[in-house]
């Protein structure tokens, strides 16, 4: 037999591939973003693929480009067991080889703060004691890692990758979302692996990486399968050998090309072919395992229950094997690859999952919950076997997977509490739907854990909701109110009425204001609790946010009298605010402000960060309502720095960043309200606060002239509102960015159909700050609609149009006038409305620009400025005309408004006025493509058509009229057209009109 068969038959010792085969383009875009990070831009890598298609190995290939020039790296690996209750586990365990590395730097920068960041670091400090303060402690949690990584990478490039991020549990995901989104300093890049095979329609990182790929820092590299011709270098690489050709064939088609299935396959050579294998991944994956030892083999399948990585000791302790006997079974799992070595050294994991799987996959169901239970009892004898913070989720999936539902039970119960107690409320809410899955198994469950079932429903409740689990969340609301005896317990009954009102609206299946009327009715003539003040309190904020009326504030009254006879300032500051909102609603604007106050200062001595935080929050809301924009972002810059401060940025923290942003808008600072949104769009915040900022994308998109953005911002927001019940602060502005843009784009028949539904129905009273806007927006469309006809009140339209004027008109009576905001807005839209008939006049638009300038809105003067310039010349007044265009013109440039800039200086060239700052070469003003042309550019003769089309003639009647063909009529129509920049005879007759284009005929 020739030498190189020998060869051949040697390999199966040889399982790694010595050589890196055919990724050089993927470590490329790898060393590019460590490039990025170097320089001070923190990059994010996600590597996707299939199981066993080489992630691992082009991640360790660039380590070792890495590590020589001074980079430091970090690996987490999550595993599956994460996905059952194990918080944060690659992340702790991608900080302890930190901490290894570079431990005296993160002592330094976690220094002051060990006990805030045990939770992600458990082998800093012991937990922390007390009861937790939920997502205010959550979020600081995500701040101080951010901070700490920031810190760690100011002066070194620091490379944290986290594998199998399939197997990642809610927590770490989102912890990682928080950390890929704030990251804005250092020399850091992160990197994340999964496979690509495991994520199906509904596995919770689909959404994630959905998320990460609208991020610019975040690349993504999709990593596929070797071609025949790599299969074949990776083989000459592991054989050490040219393969035989037919071996080549053979191996590329039983792995289609997957590495690891390569690297098993070469392991299976004899002499120069494949032999004896089957054709199922399982038996593929088991051949190695099958080839060891029979001690080895039973420990490799101790290991495979165990986890994808297991302690030394822990294994020892479960196997029953230990001392040498242990050393010399693991030995040839090691050098066969099958088994690893922790990079701590202290024990184990597969070389790849799927063996792993295929392990334990091949046990028999009562050999597999054997060895469960040896490990479950090897923890509880032996708790030091496994980090602290691992414990109570090991022990309680030992005892499930072993099928003791008596000992798993409070197993389980502990993990949760742990979970809770660490602000993984994901995992707390698996851990506890598998309890009440236990708890049908036990007979004696209340005996033995303490608790009733109705405990563990209302327990499972909060973390289904912060996990947005709103349908299960329900489901246990549901089964509680079964459970709950009113007449013996009426208050937990309220409470969980109350629960369901709050998840209704939170999952936005309703206002939930019936469950809240049940609440209340079941403490009504009980004595005072702060139960019935929240309830009511509850009530109050909930018609407040739908329909206030004076009742409303007396429930807010009564609710706020409770809160005080108890002795809550906590409460008291949050139904103080409900009540402020209510009254500035209601049209009582100073009382609600004095309320704010109140309960500004109430949440200040309280000391509750979140409640201070929404104060201020809603307060900022409330002086934008009143036109009081600087202010309003005075109190939304107070309320974020607080949220900064406090690490509640993501919750309360984006929802006063909308806030700021929409104030910022109305001031005309788009610069840095589009900022301050894309921060908002970072954080992943709830569905309303997403949808208020896709609206304030599309009003600033508008405004600058962006339609393309405007529209794809509106079908955001749009789908947002559909998937939703949107309360009507939502919902009417959504209607008027839909009025804007439709008129934007010249469908202005469409407008009337999007506001009748609202017009049929009328508008809940206290809304009349979102009301207006929408009621201008619709009469600027039948204002346009009439210049477009020509002649207003002759054309086809016009009874339609009359129609819609009066509708629009008697909506406005309705509406409360409190503010000076309220008032610029009624002026504008009577001189809106008399435009759509043909009757506005220059008095009229000068009351309208009075208004807006005791506004702090430069845009809206900006735009009434316009018209009034349009009404001034087209009465004659050419040189005031002209004056107040050229200051309308300067605020638009100034404000970055192109659309209306190039508006006005349309307008100027048609109606040939002076525009000051702009100059046009041998006095003519060009259009936006450059060419001179307007009104002065029409010939005598075109002058004379344009008379005829703007008395309504056709070309066939101005050709007899003038004494000329069809066609020549035809012709110079054309030209009209083209020279006023006009795409209708409408149009352009609505320009003669207008400006008076023939007063000089």
């Amino acid at each position: 037999m020739p030498a190189a068969h020998g060869i051949l038959d040697s390999v199966s010792s040889v399982a790694v591939s010595p050589v890196f085969v055919g990724r050089l383009p993927e470590l490329s875009r790898l060393a590019d973003a460590l490039r990025d990070a170097d320089a001070g831009t923190p990059a994010v890598v996600l590597i996707g693929g299939e199981a066993g298609v080489g992630k691992t190995r082009l991640l360790q290939e660039f380590f070792a480009q890495a590590e020589p020039k001074g980079t430091v790296t970090a690996v987490g690996a999550c595993l599956e067991l994460g996905a059952e209750g194990l918080p944060f586990a690659p992340v702790s365990a991608a900080m302890r080889a930190l901490a290894d590395t570079v431990g005296a730097e993160l002592a330094a920068a976690v220094a002051g703060r060990e006990q805030d960041l045990s939770w992600v670091m458990p082998h800093l400090a012991p937990a922390p004691n007390g009861e937790p303060s939920g997502d205010y402690d959550r979020a600081r949690l995500f701040e101080l890692m951010l901070r700490v990584l920031e810190k760690l990478g100011e002066h070194r490039t620091l490379v944290v990758a986290f594998e199998d991020l399939h197997w990642a549990d809610a927590s770490t995901r989102e912890l990682l979302s928080f950390l890929v989104r704030s990251l804005r300093r250092g020399r850091i890049l992160i990197v994340g692996t999964y496979r690509a095979d495991a994520i199906g329609r509904r596995h919770p990182l689909r959404p994630f990486l959905a998320e990460l790929d609208r991020i610019r820092s975040v690349r993504r590299l999709d990593l596929g399968r070797l071609t025949h011709a790599q299969v074949g270098e990776q083989l000459r690489g592991i054989l050490g050998e040219e393969p035989p050709r037919g071996l080549i064939r053979q191996i590329y088609r039983k792995s289609e090309g997957n590495a690891f299935f390569v690297e098993e396959l070469a392991c299976s050579v004899r002499h120069g072919r494949l032999t004896g294998l089957s054709d199922t991944l399982r038996d593929l994956l088991l051949i190695r395992v099958e080839e060891l030892p029979e001690t080895t083999q039973r420990v490799v399948r101790f290991a495979a229950v165990g986890g994808n990585t297991v302690g030394h000791a822990l294994l020892s302790e479960a196997s029953g094997i230990g001392g040498v006997e242990l050393d010399e079974a693991l030995r040839p799992a090691v050098s066969m690859h099958v088994l690893v070595p922790t990079r701590e050294g202290d024990g184990y994991h597969f070389r790849h999952a799927l063996v792993r799987e295929a392990v334990r996959d091949d046990l028999l169901p009562g050999e597999r919950m054997r060895m469960y239970v040896r490990y479950a009892e090897a923890l509880e004898r032996r708790p030091e076997l496994v980090p602290a913070d691992e414990h109570s989720s090991r022990l309680a999936m030992s005892w499930y997977h072993a099928g003791r539902a008596t000992e798993a039970l409070p197993a389980v119960l502990a993990a949760a509490e742990t979970a809770r107690s660490r602000y993984a409320f994901g995992e707390q809410f698996r851990l506890l739907e598998r309890a009440l899955e236990l708890w049908e198994q036990v007979a004696d469950a209340e005996e033995l854990t303490g608790i009733t079932l109705l405990d563990l429903l209302m327990a499972a409740i909060p973390p289904a909701r912060f996990d947005n689990a709103y349908d299960k969340a329900l489901a246990f609301t549901r089964q509680a109110l079964d459970l709950v005896d009113a007449d013996r317990d009426p208050r937990r009954a309220a409470a969980l009425w109350t629960i369901r009102a709050g998840l209704l609206r939170g999952s936005n299946r309703s206002s939930g204001l019936s469950s809240l009327q049940k609440a209340e009715s079941l403490l009504v003539g009980l004595p005072p609790s702060i139960e019935h003040a929240r309830v009511l309190g509850q009530i109050a904020r909930d018609e407040m946010l739908d329909d206030p009326t004076e009742k409303s504030v007396a429930t807010a009254r009564e609710a706020l009298a409770i809160a005080r006879g108890i002795g809550s300032p906590a409460d008291e500051a949050t139904i103080l605010k409900t009540l402020g909102c209510l009254l500035v609603s209601l049209g009582r604007p100073h009382e609600g402000l004095a309320e704010f106050e109140e309960a500004r200062a109430l949440a200040e001595r309280a000391s509750e960060p979140d409640i201070l935080c929404l104060v201020l929050s809603n307060l900022s809301s409330v002086l934008e309502g009143l036109g009081r924009h600087r202010e309003a972002a005075d109190a939304a810059r107070e309320a974020l720095e607080i949220a900064r401060e406090r690490g509640l940025i993501r919750g309360i923290g984006a929802f006063t960043i909308g806030n700021l942003a929409e104030s910022l808008s109305s001031l005309g600072e788009w610069d840095e309200a589009g900022g301050l949104l894309d921060e908002v769009f970072e954080y992943d915040p709830k569905p309303e606060t997403l949808g208020h900022a896709h609206r304030l994308v599309v009003e600033i998109a508008l405004a600058r002239g962006d339609i393309a953005a405007a529209t794809t911002a509106l079908e955001d927001a749009r789908r947002i509102a559909e998937a939703a019940y949107v309360e009507p602060q939502f919902r009417i502005p959504l209607r008027t960015l839909e009025v804007a843009v439709a008129r934007r784009l010249g469908r202005l028949a469409d407008v009337r159909e999007l506001v009748a539904p609202d017009l049929r129905a009328g508008f809940p009273a206290g809304h009349q700050r979102y009301v207006w806007p929408l009621l201008v927006e619709a009469a600027r469309a039948e204002g346009d609609a009439a210049e477009l006809a020509g002649q207003p009140r002759a054309s086809a339209g016009s009874t339609a149009r009359r129609e819609a004027v009066r509708e629009l008109h008697a909506a406005a009576l309705a509406l409360s006038r409190d503010c000076p905001l309220d008032e610029a807005y009624n002026v504008n839209l009577r001189a809106e409305l008399a435009r759509a008939e043909g009757e506005a006049t220059v008095e009229l638009w000068e009351e309208a620009v009075a208004a807006w300038e005791r506004t702090e809105q430069p845009y809206s003067l900006a735009r009434v400025r316009s018209r009034l310039a349009a009404a001034l010349i087209s009465a004659g007044d050419r040189t005031r005309g002209a004056e107040v265009l050229s200051a309308a013109h300067a605020a638009a440039v100034a404000l970055g408004s192109r659309a209306l800039a190039d508006e006005m200086e349309l307008l100027a060239r048609r109606a040939r006025v002076p525009l000051d700052g702009v100059t046009h070469p041998e006095g003519a003003a060009p259009s936006r493509s450059g060419d001179a042309v307007g009104a002065q550019a029409l010939t005598p003769r075109e002058r004379d058509v344009l008379r005829l089309v703007a008395a309504g003639r056709s070309n066939r009647q101005i050709a007899e009229e003038l004494f000329i063909s069809a066609k020549t009529a035809s012709v110079h129509v054309s030209n009209i057209l083209g020279k006023l920049e006009v795409s209708s005879r409408g149009e352009a007759a609505a320009l003669a009109n207008r400006l008076q284009l023939l007063d000089s005929a």
